[in-house]
This record gives structure tokens, C-alpha cells and sequence, in this order.
């Protein structure tokens, strides 16, 4: 779902919280003349006077941020006076800064009993009592502060932190009405309740809570907000639907509640009313982009058979470009778009045009490479492949497609060294990896380097011994060296019957057989690779004369060849078969 507003089910708010000391007021400051020894024993002037002058001097210390000086100063102020609570008091604040807990604790726990009602010895008991995961003796000192002091908040506040750690909701909730029996409805208060409900599991409560404070405040559209995402939760649509129209109609400037309206409609299957609030979800100015992008991904993610009009798709991301031509994230979603249209072309455009702005987007450099690839433009590939190669130099795609651009650029080595670099970032994908293996050993072979042409090859169907493009290729370019041919037959058979209908794979059969010398059976397999053309290939045609040569068939042969001549890609010999009527290879 699209939130606008809050969370349906806000996290429990811990009033007043601050785990362990560090950071966290004790409360008021301490000095001597505030707050009076209580003495064990006799304390003679001089030792008292000592303690005084010490006890001053610590202060200053602390304040200076001199922790390890100030902590010597109070301890020598408790020896010249152990009933001295004050400076056991900042002794216990010094300790827990120095990560001394243990020390800490000990030394507030003499300081509560020569002061047992003493505030704020009672809070810094309680910060302990909270670090060392003491919940009961926690909330019993707040228990006695808000018994002490009913009405104030903090206090109030502190208790039903405890509570709900200790999942006393009940109580909790007691002591938050308590709270608004002194401070009124409260925003922060009524999330707290709706939230202890929600954990009660009371969704009815919940809501009650959130319609007392609509009802406190009936001009606050984000609490009428509240209410219709509590609504929508609890199943009572009609109820959302009514307060989304209310919201709308005493705050028409709020653009949010047309992200809330849109969803509603769409989920209820109203899809003219959920474009028209999208739309307006498009040209809201106030709304900030990210809010708007959700939303449209919400409209795109639809399952497969409700999937949205592409015409109203095109016009909603054009409406959010135009609003946020500096957004990079709406011209690469318009990319995607226009990509699964098969509009490769124009995607590219805007994929090139997100870059633009931020180029550092991984996925959209990736979405570009493989427009680049399904439109087969080897310079676009080869340049593009680049530039992702620069800024993302561990990914293993921008190589593989650059690598392949190059490769239809006749640039051989340039290509080998991409397919090389980029199959050592291959992670996990087994895939890829067959693939890069694939293309190296065809980069390998029109390098000469028929040894490690055929390694690779090798590697390949290691991987992915069905891989009928690798059992093809392979095959084919043993057949021109006249090597392993029983091996090259094999894989040629095993091409083919994985993709009976691929003219290549039947003409590198076919070619192999003639190789083998099996002129009869290359004849049957020549014969369905041309059945199985798309067009003329002067390569299958060159073939199929040949072939028909070493049958005998010659003027047959010279007619095919004569065919070949025309189609184009054929070998260099083909004129000179033409015009002697013999076969020269």
C-alpha cells in the first residue's frame, strides 16, 4: 500500500526514553547548598570545610569536562565526608560517562538511602535501574513520583515507558488517560493508545482513539488521514472512502489525500476514477517526487492480466517529467515502459536522457546495454559497454556487451580483452559465464588462436553441455579446419536436435557430414536448412552447391551457387565456381 500520511500501526512511542545514562538529564543540577549532608557520623569543621572546598572543585571540574580529575576531587570530598549524598550523586554521573556501571550503581544506592526522598536521586536510581534491566524496581520509583506528583507529564510519561516494557498495557493505558485527563486530547497521546490497542489486539479502540482526536481537532486533516488508513486496515472501505471525501472537502489544498483516493479506487477495481486522481497526484506542485513515483509504480505493478492502458501510462510519466524534468527517475521509468513496448529506440533515448542527470544508476545503464543489444547497434554497444565499464568496473555485463560490439566491429582484440576482464566478475551465474566462454572462443577463432578457441568452447559446455549456439559454433569451425570430425558431428547432431528448425545449426550439420564425406546425408540436412531460411544465406546456398557437386548434380550445383552469388556473405571462391563450373575449395 501507499502510505502518505503515517504508518497504519505506529511503532509504541517510549515517552521520555534514554537508554543508560550517557546523554540523558538527571535532572536538576547538584551542588552542596542544595542539596544538605546528611551525616552518618560527627564530621569535624576541618574535615567538613575540606569536603566543601573539594566538592567546588569537582563541580568546576565536570563542568570544564575534566571527568577523570572531578571523579579524584568528589572521592577525596567522600573521604573527607562518607555521609556527603551530593557528591556520591555526581560521583554516580561521573562513573556511568566512564562507562564505570557497576561503580555507579553501587555508590547511588548509598546516596537513596542516606536521601530516600530525594527526586532526583530517585530519577538517577531509576536511568540505573533501566540500564541493569531492573523493569520492576524502575517502575516502582515512577509509581511514586506520579503518586507524589499526579499531574506531571514527565513523570507520567517515564511510568508507561516501563509499563509497556513490561507489556502492562492495561496500566499503560491508565496512566496515558491520566496524562490526558491533565494535558487534554494529544496527538502524541492518542498515537500511543492507538498503538498499546493495536498490540492488544482492540483495532476497534484503536480507531476510537484516532475519531476522538479527529473529533478534537475536525479542521486537522492529517488526523482525518489517520482515521481513513485505519478504516481502509480494519476493512471499513465506505467509512475511508467517506473521511478521504471529508479531508477533501475542508482542506482542498491537501494534494496527499489524492495519493490515498488513488489507491482506493484502483484497489476497487475504478479505473477511470483512479487515473483521474492519479493524474492529479501528477500536477500537484506540493507534492514532493518520491510520493509520486511510488504511486506510479503502484499503477505498474499490476498483475499480468490487469496490467494499465500503455496510452494513459505514457501520458501519467509524461505529466510527472514535465513536472520533474530534473528527477532522473522518471525518464528511466519511461524507458522501462517503452522498452516492454518494444519501442527500443525511443527507450534508449530515455535511459540516455536519465543518465544524463545521474549517472550513477546501475540498473539503468543495464536497461540502455540490453536496448543497445536487442536493436544489435555495435557501435552504441561498444560505446555504451564503456562508459559502464568506467563507473561500475566490477559489473560483468557492460563488458560482455561492449566485448560483443567490438566483436561485430571486427576489433578483435579490443573484444577478447573485454570478454576476458568481464568473465572474471562473474559471480553465481552460470549462465553468463557459458556465455562469456561462448564468445571467447568465437573472438579466438577469427584471432587464429584455434587452441584456445576450442579450450573455451570447451569450458562452455562444461557449464552447459545443451548449449546449442556453443555445439554449433564449435562444430562448425572444427569442420573448417577438416579436425575431430567425428566430435564435431556429434555436437552438430546434438545442435540440431535441440533446435530443429535453426537453418544454421542444420547447415553446420549438413557441412560437417560433407566434410565426413557423407555427401548423401549432407544433402538431406542442406535440403532443411533451406526450408528453414528466413532469407537467402549465401553461406547454406554456397552449401547446397557443393554439395550437389560432389553428387554429381553439377548444373544444379552451378544454379545454387549462382544464388549464392546473389544473396551475398559467401566465399571468396565463388565466382571462380561459377565461371569454371567446377568446385574449388
Amino acid at each position: 500500500m501507499i502510505k502518505s500520511f503515517i504508518k497504519t500501526v505506529p511503532v509504541l512511542i517510549l515517552l521520555s526514553i534514554c537508554f543508560g545514562l550517557q546523554g540523558c538529564s538527571a535532572g536538576k543540577p547538584t551542588t552542596q547548598q542544595s542539596i544538605s549532608p546528611t551525616l552518618t557520623k560527627a564530621v569535624a569543621p576541618d574535615a567538613r570545610r575540606r569536603n566543601a572546598g573539594l566538592f567546588a572543585e569537582g563541580v568546576k571540574e565536570r563542568l570544564k569536562g575534566n571527568d577523570n580529575q572531578a571523579i579524584r576531587l568528589f572521592e577525596q570530598a567522600l573521604d573527607a565526608d562518607p555521609g556527603d549524598h551530593a557528591s556520591m550523586y555526581e560521583l554516580a554521573e561521573l562513573y556511568a560517562r566512564t562507562d564505570q556501571f557497576d561503580r555507579s550503581y553501587a555508590i547511588m544506592e548509598q546516596a537513596v538511602r542516606l536521601q530516600p526522598e530525594n527526586t532526583w536521586y530517585q530519577i538517577r536510581m531509576a536511568q540505573l535501574y533501566r540500564k541493569f534491566g531492573k523493569a520492576d524496581e524502575f517502575i516502582a520509583v515512577y509509581k511514586k513520583l506520579v503518586e507524589q506528583y499526579p499531574t506531571n507529564p514527565e513523570y507520567i510519561g517515564e511510568l508507561s515507558t516501563g509499563l509497556l516494557f513490561q507489556e502492562q498495557y492495561d496500566d499503560a493505558i491508565t496512566i496515558y488517560n491520566k496524562l490526558e485527563s491533565v494535558i487534554g486530547v494529544n496527538e502524541m497521546l492518542s498515537l500511543q493508545k492507538q498503538a498499546v490497542f493495536m498490540v492488544m489486539g482492540q483495532p476497534d479502540n484503536a480507531i476510537k482513539e484516532i475519531e476522538k482526536l479527529a473529533a478534537a481537532y475536525p479542521y486537522e486533516s492529517r488526523y482525518l488521514a489517520m482515521l481513513a488508513e485505519l478504516y481502509m486496515v480494519s476493512g471499513n472501505k465506505q467509512k475511508a472512502l467517506e473521511t478521504y471525501t471529508k479531508i477533501n472537502a475542508i482542506d482542498p489544498e491537501n494534494q496527499e489525500v489524492h495519493v490515498s483516493l488513488f489507491e482506493y479506487y484502483y484497489n476497487e477495481g475504478l479505473t477511470n476514477e483512479a487515473v483521474r486522481e492519479l493524474e492529479l497526484v501528477m500536477l500537484a506542485d506540493e507534492l514532493e517526487s518520491g510520493l509520486k513515483l511510488q504511486a506510479l509504480l503502484y499503477w505498474l505493478n499490476a498483475p499480468i492480466d490487469q496490467m494499465p492502458d500503455v496510452d494513459i501510462t505514457i501520458s501519467l510519466i509524461s505529466a510527472f517529467t514535465n513536472s520533474h524534468s530534473d528527477d532522473p527517475r522518471g525518464w528511466a521509468l519511461m524507458g522501462e515502459v517503452l522498452y516492454n513496448q518494444n519501442e527500443l529506440s525511443k527507450s534508449r533515448e530515455y535511459f540516455l536522457k536519465s543518465l544524463e542527470i545521474d549517472s550513477s544508476n546501475y540498473r539503468v545503464w543495464e536497461n540502455l546495454l540490453m536496448a543497445d543489444l536487442r536493436l544489435f547497434e555495435p557501435s552504441f554497444m561498444a560505446e555504451h559497454g564503456k562508459r559502464a565499464q568506467s563507473l561500475f568496473p566490477e559489473q560483468p555485463l557492460p563488458y560482455f556487451i561492449s566485448g560483443i560490439g567490438l566483436y561485430q566491429l571486427n576489433r578483435f582484440e579490443e573484444s577478447l580483452k573485454s570478454f576476458e576482464t568481464g568473465r572474471k566478475f562473474v559471480a553465481g551465474n552460470d549462465i553468463l559465464m557459458a556465455e562469456f566462454y561462448s564468445m571467447i572462443g568465437d573472438t579466438q577463432n577469427k584471432l587464429g588462436n584455434f587452441r584456445a578457441s576450442d579450450l573455451a568452447y570447451e569450458k562452455a559446455l562444461i557449464i552447459n553441455p545443451d548449449n546449442s549456439v556453443v555445439l554449433n559454433n564449435y562444430a562448425y569451425y572444427l569442420s573448417l579446419r577438416g579436425e575431430k570430425l567425428d566430435q564435431a558431428a556429434a555436437m552438430a547432431a546434438k545442435a540440431v536436435a535441440a533446435d530443429t528448425a535453426n537453418s544454421s545449426n542444420l547447415d553446420t550439420y549438413a557441412w560437417v557430414l560433407y566434410k565426413q564425406g557423407k555427401y548423401e546425408d549432407a544433402l538431406v540436412q542442406i535440403q532443411l536448412a533451406v526450408q528453414h531460411m528466413e532469407k537467402d544465406s549465401g553461406t547454406i546456398l554456397e552449401h547446397y552447391g557443393d554439395i550437389l557437386f560432389r553428387l554429381g548434380r553439377k548444373a544444379e550445383a552451378v544454379n545454387f551457387w549462382k544464388k549464392a552469388q546473389q544473396a551475398g556473405e559467401t566465399t571468396e571462391l565463388i565466382d571462380k565456381k561459377i565461371e569454371t563450373g567446377q568446385l574449388h575449395e
